[in-house]
């Protein structure tokens, strides 16, 4: 026999400070775009990250480096298959 369970009771509805309530209270204001605002030093960095895109710098990333060190001398017993990307 299944089991029939009554409709759920919204706790805003039993809400004393409001007994005419119709539809559940509004949710809390959020700053535009669901973010807290960038800290100075992260605004800094991003300009930054920016103008080296823009200006055609060298990319300093370091982790074609780092894979190839652990893959040669670090683990080289790890396999003949490239890094996954």
């Amino acid at each position: 026999m299944k089991h029939v369970y009554p409709p759920r009771h919204p706790a805003w509805l039993d809400d004393p400070a409001n007994p005419n309530a119709t539809s559940p209270p509004p949710e809390p204001a959020q700053p535009p775009g669901g973010k807290a605002p960038a800290a100075p030093q992260q605004r800094e960095i991003g300009r930054k990250a920016y103008g080296d895109v823009v200006d055609g710098s060298a990319d300093t990333d370091r982790g074609p480096v780092m894979d190839e060190v652990y893959n040669d001398k670090v683990a080289p017993d790890r396999g003949p298959l490239e890094p996954r990307q």
